[in-house]
């Protein structure tokens, strides 16, 4: 069998790719040599994935300088990368992840330099949270590339409407989520996870978000546990706070004021989670608040449903796939509705959570690799 050359350009130590390399090489019949132009340095435990890794010398001290200097620090990143991309070899597929600046100026010395099929895998907020400048920008690469591939079929008729798009060259492709399988060897009850991890056992467990991005809505959402029906509920529930990545330390310093005024026993996690004790937060959370201002297909939330939480999320947000494939959430239009609903969830909790059944089943058709590869793997081979 032919080998094929792919280089991937993204960030080699996220668990997103590196699961993505696994599964390809773990599929038979594939003669795939994989490559990485990286981001990030790439941590030794991850190497294994690649055949090689190449990445822009940009942690020197005169990049320290220049990167001070607006504008100018782009230009000496394409310098670094136009000397970097002369040592290439030749690329069946270049196979971008996630959208940012360095894919606009990469795109365009690829297309000069190789004659590889490329190919852009959108993954959500690289799509929804651009500037005006960058969106001309993001515009103009995509138009460089081969294939563009998207989670859900909402950002793909988005994107057609926003840039009057008429190629046909827009896929369907989802990520596995490896915390599926872990979730799945999970033997322990509820109960026990909460036990595992110090919760109150007597109370039920509201998670609310999975990072600490300011975009989740943390203080928006704990405002409004701030009523008089939602108070009322204080011996009943418990919050859970996961901001463990993406937020900075003065947004967690405000999230914990706001904490410390509400009259709620709460659990805040700030640093590294083991991905087991990630999977014992997903299974031992009774309910899961999930409302950011954008998304495109939150493995987080896939995760929540999987594990029969009561999932409360944004009529806003794109995930009508989950309801085509059975999966059960409840939505609401505005925050101001929250309180409503909680204080119904809570007092209705048995009949909300025979609602989630089908999830489990639902989650598992869309959200695990073995159903999801093919998709990926097609896209080279076409």
């Amino acid at each position: 069998m032919t080998e094929k050359r792919i280089l991937l350009v993204g960030d080699g130590n996220h668990q997103f790719i590196t699961n993505y390399v696994h599964w390809l090489k773990k599929e038979k019949n594939n003669n795939f040599k994989i490559d990485i132009l990286s981001q990030s340095t790439v941590k030794e435990k991850n190497k294994k994935n690649f055949n090689s890794i190449y990445r822009i010398k940009d942690e020197n001290f005169i990049y320290h300088i220049i990167s001070k200097i607006k504008g100018v620090h782009l230009l000496y990143r394409l310098i670094l990368y136009k000397k970097l991309l002369k040592d290439l070899p030749e690329y069946d597929v270049i196979h971008f992840h996630y959208i940012r600046i360095d894919s606009y100026l990469l795109v365009n010395q690829f297309k000069r330099s190789q004659k590889s099929k490329i190919i852009f895998s959108i993954w959500g907020s690289d799509l929804y949270r651009l500037s005006p400048l960058n969106e001309k920008r993001f515009f103009r690469a995509c138009n460089k590339a081969d294939i563009l591939t998207f989670a859900n079929q909402k950002s793909i008729n988005l994107f057609k409407e926003k840039y009057n798009w008429k190629n046909d060259n827009l896929k369907l492709c989802r990520f596995g989520l490896a915390p599926l399988e872990r979730l799945k060897k999970i033997k322990l009850s509820k109960n026990e996870c909460k036990q595992k991890l110090s919760w109150n056992n007597n109370k039920l467990a509201i998670t609310i978000g999975y990072n600490s991005n300011p975009a989740q809505q943390h203080l928006e959402i704990l405002k409004q546990f701030d009523t008089t029906n939602i108070k009322s509920l204080k011996e009943k529930i418990q919050l859970i706070l996961p901001v463990t990545y993406n937020g900075t330390p003065k947004y967690k310093n405000q999230l914990l004021e706001k904490l410390k005024q509400l009259p709620f026993e709460y659990t805040i996690y700030d640093t590294f989670l083991t991905d087991d004790k990630v999977a014992q937060i997903r299974k031992a959370s009774d309910v899961m608040i999930q409302l950011q201002l954008t998304d495109q297909f939150s493995g987080s939330m896939q995760e929540h449903l999987f594990a029969r939480n009561v999932v409360i999320t944004g009529s806003w947000l794109p995930y009508e796939t989950m309801k085509e494939h059975g999966a059960w959430f409840i939505e609401i239009d505005k925050l101001e509705e929250l309180p409503n609903i909680i204080f119904d969830v809570i007092g209705n909790y048995e009949n909300y959570v025979k609602k989630t059944n089908n999830n489990p089943q639902a989650i598992a058709e869309l959200g695990l690799w073995e159903k999801n590869i093919h998709d990926w793997i097609a896209l080279y081979k076409d």
